[in-house]
């Protein structure tokens, strides 16, 4: 449940994102279509005007002509009227052109051969016709009764020299001969009357139908009179998108979704309205919601994927860890085997070295003791002899031996036990005395020549005392077993004081190391295995011992012999 519920999240925002997508470009794409439908319909409604502009003019041309103005004044010139009528209308385009009088009467016409010619009719007195006669220009939009001719009228008060207007002249334009030239348009465009009956229209189907089911209040509903006009609806006046109600009854014509804008024309007392087809906005804007449900269906995909090889990885991290802190115990085990197996050849070491360096300890014992003897039977003869003073002094001799004695026993007592020494500050110049007296015996019964200079004063270093005087004696005591079969057997030991450090330098004459990048690895000897010539662990033992006190044991060849170098810091 915890895994479906981020899925089942995500994929609900994804459909929320296409949505608001969808919405954006759509309105995006409506505004762009509104912009550019806005464009048509003032074309249009400029068309419109421009086509009826020559025909508002030619009156002004006809008015004041000697045969117009001779049909009314002769009727035996009629006749000639007719005719000029007629060629007139032929040349401009007009449907036909109309002289009446003041009473109504048709008194010249140019469809005079025409089976429905107005010719002799009397159309009484409509409002366009005495609009001409009071002086101005009428214009009137109707249908033919007889025919179901859509017509504009434009008329004119003819003057015969001076006004008054001894009559009218009227210019009868076809609206279907306006629109032949429109069929070709890709938009809808109609152009309602106020009766809201489509008057003008480049689309066939929709001439004289009706977008409002009541044609009584029509103020000219006179012109309709046994026109048959169709009840189908359309949308209002304005702006929307909604159904085209007519696209049910004319799907071939209107858009079934349509964005409608509309248009007053004040000069023509018509509405203008455009039709557009929002089909491809919507198309395309759901191919852009479409689009963002696939990219974000795939990023869905790829997160998922991720999340599963995270989680994977995480278990097997997991896995690692467990197994990583088992291996790492075992670790811990293994080192606190190690170590309490590396106290132990420490401390192996030093029953080693001290069993090497017998000779000398017992030495260094009983030359204190032979003293002590011989002070103590002085001291015998001289009290015999009541010489109590020189008595005093030998006594005094004996207690300087004892001391003596004290200090040396504490030394091998220390360097026997299994003690832990921290780093501290220790007098290297007391360290050294220490050896060098151990050393001692060795270097005799060996025949070999130390080469040592004593400081000359405390030299403070860091280390233990104990531990660092087990180094510098298997140093020496490594240096003379290479010196066995060596012609001249010199051991150096020397000192030198820097800045910040302290090297020790123990030299030899031997035959050198055969690799000396490996004498400090355990177990690693050039001498042969056993109890009396060692395991090759002391090297590798003082080298932990010299690092755990911060410094650093090193070695290399010389031209006759090798170099052991013990670096410390000195003590502040």
């Amino acid at each position: 449940m915890k895994r479906i519920l981020p899925i089942l999240v995500f994929c609900l925002l994804a459909i929320a994102v296409a949505i608001a997508v969808y919405s954006f470009a759509y309105r995006a794409n409506l505004n762009q279509l509104r912009r550019t439908g806005t464009v048509q319909l003032e074309q249009a409604s400029d068309r419109l005007l421009g086509q009826l502009a020559p025909f508002q003019q030619l009156p002004n041309l006809l008015v004041r002509h000697p045969t117009v103005v001779a049909a009314l004044r002769d009727p035996d010139t009629v006749q000639a009227a007719n005719d000029f009528l007629a060629n007139t209308a032929l040349t401009v385009g007009a449907d036909a052109i109309f002289v009446l009088n003041l009473q109504g009467r048709v008194v010249a016409a140019s469809d005079f051969e025409r089976p429905y010619t107005e010719f002799g009719n009397n159309w009484g007195n409509p409002e366009y016709v005495r609009r001409a006669l009071s002086g101005g220009l009428g214009f009137e939009r109707g249908i033919d009764g007889r025919t179901g001719a859509r017509d504009f009228f434009v008329s004119r008060g003819v003057i015969d020299g001076v006004a008054p207007p001894i009559g009218a002249i009227v210019i009868r334009v076809d609206v279907a001969q306006l629109e032949f030239e429109w069929e070709g348009d890709q938009a809808v465009i109609a152009f309602f009357d106020t009766a809201n009956i489509v008057f003008v229209t480049n689309r066939v189907e929709l001439r004289l139908n009706s977008a409002d089911a009541n044609l009584e209040d029509h103020p000219r509903d006179g012109f309709y009179n046994g026109v048959p006009i169709p009840k189908l609806p359309f949308r209002p006046a304005g702006v929307s998108v909604d159904n085209v109600v007519g696209a049910a009854v004319l799907p071939s014509v209107l858009p079934a979704h349509a964005l409608v804008l509309s248009e007053y024309m004040p000069r023509v007392d018509l509405t203008a309205q455009i039709y557009l087809d929002v089909q491809d906005a919507a198309q395309n804007a759901r191919v852009l919601a479409y689009l963002t449900l696939a990219l974000m269906a795939s990023a869905g995909a790829v997160l998922i994927a991720l999340n599963q090889r995270r989680r994977r990885l995480s278990d097997r991290l997991q896995v690692e860890a467990q197994a990583n802190a088992r291996l790492e115990a075992r670790v811990e085990e293994r080192t606190a085997q190690l170590q309490a197996t590396q106290d132990q050849l420490v401390q192996a070491g030093k029953l080693t070295a001290l069993g090497q360096m017998s000779a000398g300890i017992s030495h260094e014992v009983n030359q204190p003791l032979a003293a002590i003897q011989n002070f103590a039977a002085n001291g015998v003869k001289l009290i015999d002899r009541n010489r109590l003073p020189e008595a005093s002094e030998n006594l005094n001799q004996i207690s300087e031996q004892v001391v003596r004695i004290t200090r040396i026993m504490k030394n091998l007592r220390g360097f026997a036990r299994n003690e832990v020494e921290v780093a501290e500050a220790v007098d290297l110049s007391i360290v050294l005395a220490d050896v060098v007296r151990l050393a001692q015996q060795r270097l005799r019964d060996e025949d070999v020549e130390l080469r040592h200079e004593p400081l000359s004063g405390p030299v403070m270093v860091m280390g233990g005392p104990v531990r660092l005087q087990q180094v510098v004696v298997n140093l020496m005591s490594n240096g003379m077993d290479a010196m066995a079969d060596a012609d001249q057997k010199v051991l150096g030991l020397r000192v030198d004081v820097g800045a910040e450090t302290v090297r020790i330098y123990v030299t030899d004459t031997g035959s050198g190391l055969a690799d000396p990048d490996r004498v400090f690895e355990p177990f690693y000897t050039t001498k042969d295995v056993g109890a009396s010539k060692g395991l090759g662990l002391g090297l590798s033992i003082s080298y932990g011992i010299i690092g755990s006190f911060g410094g650093q044991l090193s070695c290399r060849n010389l031209d006759v012999g090798a170099e052991f170098c013990v670096e410390l810091r000195k003590a502040i």
